[in-house]
Parts: structure tokens; sequence; C-alpha cells
């Protein structure tokens, strides 16, 4: 018997399935979901990495051109650089620092949500 020939398994919004077919042991759901969600967030952070060090590569190689060609070139009148550019670095650091912050309430957040929805769970059992 195929899907639709069987409605009581045929996934309606709002509409309970069989159980046979929805309930699996939490514990092996958990380990599967994390182990699966750990492989995709390897494979985004090696991306991720991957595209960075091409950046840099590109980045590198084009400051070296450009620095050989400006040798060609007359010299132009020094530009005033503002205060914040010659302290690009302070700047990044301190962006990162308010990320990392940003981050680590939101993971105390999300592990209150899932406690609080865990909670919730073992009530209504």
């Amino acid at each position: 018997m195929s899907l639709l020939e069987n409605p009581s398994t045929f996934p309606i919004e709002g509409a309970p399935m069989d159980k046979e077919n929805t309930k699996q042991p939490k514990s092996e759901t958990t380990a599967d979901g994390a182990t699966e969600a750990k492989s995709v967030q390897d494979q985004v952070l090696d991306a991720i990495k991957r595209s960075q060090e091409a950046t840099l590569q590109v980045v590198g190689t084009w400051s070296e051109q450009v620095s050989k060609m400006v040798h060609n070139l007359p010299e132009l009148p020094k530009l005033p650089i503002p205060e914040a550019l010659s302290k690009q670095s302070e700047l990044s650091d301190q962006f990162f620092e308010f990320a990392q912050s940003l981050i680590k309430s939101q993971q105390e957040f999300a592990k209150k949500l899932g406690d609080a929805l865990a909670h919730h769970e073992k009530t209504d059992s």
C-alpha cells in the first residue's frame, strides 16, 4: 500500500500521523541529529576557511602587483589619514569582542529556552 492509498500516514499540516511512523527513541534521534548538525557545521566552517585563505592569497598577490606598479608612478601628495583608520587592528578587536559577547548571550538564551521547553515536555507526560 502506498502513502497516498493510506491517508492515515499522509502528512497533512495539523493532522496527526500514525505514532509508529513518527516516534523514535529520543536519545537515538537526538544523537543522530547532533551528529548530523556537527557534520554540517564542520563543512560550513571548512568552506569558510578555504574561502578566507583564497581571499588572502588573491589580496596578497594583488597588493604585491600594485606596489610594483606604484614605484613607477610620480609621487602623489600625502593625504591625511583619519585617526580611526590608523587603528584598524584595534577596531577589529573591538568588533570581534562585541560579536563574541553577543554570541555568548545568544548561547545562554538558547540553553535556557531549551531547558524551559524540556521542562514543559516532562510535565505533560
